[in-house]
């Protein structure tokens, strides 16, 4: 019903309207006839798009963290899973990033989850900001984020992680006249060395923990990877 060629149809009526033919009742009643079932079809036609609509609201709903306008994780599975699947973009340029906020804990409990939110946020819109366009980001859940990137060259990936850690550090999140300093640690995977999906995350994954345990050691005592300052 959706691929139906109304515009052929009604051109067709119309040549049947203005075609010579023998006047007659019968005629006349087709051409009604046909009318009305054009009308029927548009109706059906415009019902069945108002609904598909509805249907891809409802799914971005449900692929979409409320917090953040991120993709959430079933979102982003989804999206990257297509992606590969249908080779929309080559596999072999593909690389996987995962985010995880250093020490977010510690600002949920000094400050409160409000704060906690704010400092979310503030680092979603860091990530749009620099993401490439044949990117896509998500917050899978908690402090921690996934992004993926079809890069171009070796370093984009590369660049990508910098360009967010500069923001970071140059942009702090003002919460009740306090500025809290925001470090993240990062892991990458590389679709050429990686087969599958779940492998991706996984060694992803893996080396952002590398990044945070090595970011601990290396930091003082009780700062969490929060560095508040009073504005």
């Amino acid at each position: 019903m959706k691929d139906l060629d109304l515009p052929l149809l009604q051109s067709l009526i119309k040549a049947g309207q203005t075609r010579p033919m023998p006047v007659s009742a019968d005629n006349a009643g087709l051409a009604d006839e046909l009318v009305t079932l054009v009308t029927h079809i548009r109706s059906l036609k415009e019902q069945l798009e108002q609904s598909e609509n509805r249907v891809r609201q409802l799914e971005n709903i449900a692929e979409t963290d409320e917090l953040t306008g991120l993709l959430n994780r079933r979102g982003f599975t989804r999206h990257l899973t297509h992606n590969i699947q249908h080779n929309i973009l080559p596999l072999a340029r593909l690389c996987l990033v995962i985010a995880d906020l250093d020490g977010f804990k510690h600002t949920n409990d000094q400050y409160g989850h409000a704060a906690g939110d704010t400092v979310l946020c503030h680092f979603a819109r860091l990530i749009k900001k620099h993401l490439p366009q044949t990117g896509f980001a998500a917050r899978l859940g908690g402090d921690e984020f996934a992004i993926a990137i079809w890069s171009s060259g070796p370093d984009d990936t590369g660049h990508f992680i910098q360009k967010i850690s500069l923001s970071l550090t140059n942009n702090p999140v003002l919460w009740q006249q306090t500025h809290i300093y925001i470090q993240a640690s990062f892991g990458m995977a590389k679709g050429c060395e990686h087969a599958s999906l779940k492998e991706l995350l996984h060694h992803a994954d893996l080396e952002m923990y590398r990044e945070k345990h090595h970011r601990r050691n290396s930091k003082p005592a009780n700062t969490g990877g929060f560095l508040p300052q009073t504005g």
